[in-house]
């Protein structure tokens, strides 16, 4: 099975994200990533994302995320903490030889 994520963001700060780069095992690929879906209600920006990477025991994707955001047009009572979440992995054998359910998250800068 294909590596699939999503990423939920705060929708009053952020108005877009898109994949802009992909590499597999610290070597530069061509993941294939692709949007699936993607749902923005007042508290919620949420995209589903799939790849066509099928990893192996042992493999690291590693995806990198550009982030356009947004003034907000006025308080904010709440903010989504941004996540980042494995979708669609079921019990596939690459998630039981891992034991890996979750993705670490690596932040370069908060403008």
């Amino acid at each position: 099975m294909a590596a699939s994520f999503s990423v939920a963001l705060a929708p009053k700060v952020v108005s877009d994200v898109r994949i802009v780069s992909a590499r597999l095992n610290d070597q530069a690929h061509d993941a294939g990533v692709r949007l699936l879906s993607d749902t923005r209600t007042a508290s919620l920006f949420e995209t589903r994302w799939t790849t066509r990477v099928k990893l192996k025991s042992g493999d690291r994707l590693d995806l990198g995320l550009e982030v356009k955001t947004r003034k907000p047009s006025g308080d904010l009572p709440t903010v989504k903490d941004p996540t980042v979440g494995l979708i669609d992995m079921g019990n596939h054998i690459t998630r039981r030889q891992t034991g890996l359910t979750s993705m670490s998250r690596s932040d370069s800068q908060w403008t």
